[in-house]
């Protein structure tokens, strides 16, 4: 092969290797974007599912559908307001856990250790819910 050649092939296959990079890169933004609100607390996105799945797999009819919906509703609003009661419980159930686990390391990984809470904290902390249903 002469060296265009190669040189051809070589630019092909970076553009094909950086697609695949970009999309993947893409789908996991999108997919934590997606699933990050579902699981932190937007009610409506969760309904929207429930009510999906539900109405594609049991074929619901519209009567169905607007009954159903406000139990979904419902049930949602109760165990969203049963973790904000249980949440500070949670949250001293994690932390004795984690205290349990920094005993078993040492110095540098009780600090990673440490650093890994507060990041954790970050994406489920009762405060960013407080201030999201106060606004």
């Amino acid at each position: 092969m002469d060296k265009k050649k190669i040189k051809i092939a070589a630019g092909l296959t970076a553009v094909f290797f950086l697609g695949i990079l970009t999309g993947s890169l893409g789908t996991g933004i999108y997919v934590k974007h997606r699933i990050g609100r579902f699981v932190k607390g937007d009610l409506t996105e969760r309904h929207a599912a429930i009510m999906k799945k539900l109405r594609n797999r049991l074929d619901l009819t519209l009567s169905q559908r607007s009954e159903i919906g406000k139990i979904i509703a419902n049930a949602l609003k109760e165990l969203s307001s049963f973790r904000q009661k249980h949440r500070a419980e949670a949250e001293t159930v994690i932390d004795n856990a984690v205290e349990k686990i920094k005993e078993k390391l040492d110095e540098e990984q009780r600090h990673k250790m440490d650093e890994l809470r507060r990041e954790l904290k970050v994406f489920g902390l009762p405060e960013r819910r407080s201030r999201r249903s106060e606004n």
